[in-house]
């Protein structure tokens, strides 16, 4: 079985969409980096005094509002004629120096967006190279010519799956750290690193986590549907499909048929969910009465529901992807 790994991880790093892979995510990286530094400007002693003057005004208007929402939706109060208030009370985050300066980028505040796009890139990456890494040995002919001196077929699946999620999670691991290295480079020109604090810090790590966690399941998603198909392009077509026909065709749909929480049915709901740590469910249509609009009813889904969905559907095509290959070794 090592043996196998091990030819396995040689020939998944030796492979030219690998390759090419680690060349285009490298790319990205560089052209994002040397984008934002560009943007790149420290702020005056006169521009941090006017952010700050801001940022209290602005908070001040802000408590009053989500004090005076709570105090309508309680029941405590009655709205002006005319007056709303949105779902939950929700006003955003509260204003603070950071948000009102104008001076471009900044790592304590731009970190999780740089995360989350990371957790895209990694994500279709693993897929592509999930699906590809077994598609091509199944159209080529490689798995059948493996099988004649490895004939158990779910130990061979099984060692290729181990190489492919565990290469794609070195590279994610390797491609983050170059990634929060890059651009705390950046940010290091105008001193918005010295304000992370330990909580940052521990929250960049669990996030990071959780990127590489996904990016090891859009691998095995790949993997699955390309054995089951026996191409890779079965996999490409199948994920192509659902995000153009299901996730933005159901968007539509669920909107022009008014169904409540229609984010729920949909596997990028618990996607978002596992990566910002939780997630909205609510009615798409606010119930708007003397108490100001408020949503008719609502639920929140948390990471760890996130995570629970996401590993169900992984096991779910794992399973019929072994459960395939099971029966093509069943004798006739």
């Amino acid at each position: 079985m090592t043996s196998l790994l091990s030819a396995e991880w040689t020939r998944l790093f030796s492979r030219r969409v690998t390759v090419v892979t680690l060349v285009l995510i490298g790319m990205l990286l560089a052209i994002l980096t040397f984008g934002f530094t560009l943007t790149r400007s420290t702020p005056t002693e006169n521009e941090t005094r006017l952010a700050d003057e801001r940022a209290a005004s602005a908070a001040e208007i802000y408590d009053r509002n989500v004090e005076q929402c709570e105090r309508v939706q309680s029941g405590l109060d009655n709205p002006q004629p005319g007056q709303t208030f949105p779902r939950g009370c929700d006003y955003g985050p509260r204003p603070t120096r950071d948000s009102m300066l104008d001076y471009g980028f900044s790592f304590h505040r731009q970190w999780p967006e740089l995360y989350y796009t990371a957790a895209i890139v990694l994500a279709v990456a693993g897929f592509v190279l999930g699906a590809s890494f077994v598609g091509v040995e199944w159209s080529s002919g490689g798995m059948v010519n493996l099988l004649l001196w490895a004939p158990r077929r779910a130990s061979v699946l099984g060692a290729k799956l181990v190489a492919v999620c565990t290469g794609v999670t070195l590279i994610s691991v390797v491609y983050l750290t170059v990634w929060t290295l890059a651009f705390l480079a950046v940010a290091a020109g105008n001193g918005s690193v010295s304000s992370l604090s330990g909580g940052d810090v521990l929250s960049m790590l669990l996030t990071g986590m959780r990127v590489v966690l996904l990016a090891v399941a859009g691998t095995s998603l790949g993997f699955a549907i390309a054995s089951i198909g026996r191409h890779t392009s079965a996999a490409l077509g199948v994920g192509i499909a659902y995000l153009v026909v299901y996730e933005l065709g159901a968007l539509v749909l669920f909107g022009l048929i008014g169904t409540d929480y229609s984010e729920k049915y949909r596997l990028s709901s618990y996607v978002s969910a596992w990566l910002t740590k939780s997630y909205t469910f609510e009615a798409d249509v606010a119930a708007c009465a003397g108490r100001g609009c408020v949503p008719a009813a609502g639920f929140s889904g948390s990471w760890q529901q996130g995570g629970v969905i996401i590993a169900a559907v992984v096991a779910v095509v794992l399973a019929g992807a072994f459960a395939a290959m099971h029966r093509r070794d069943a004798p006739r």
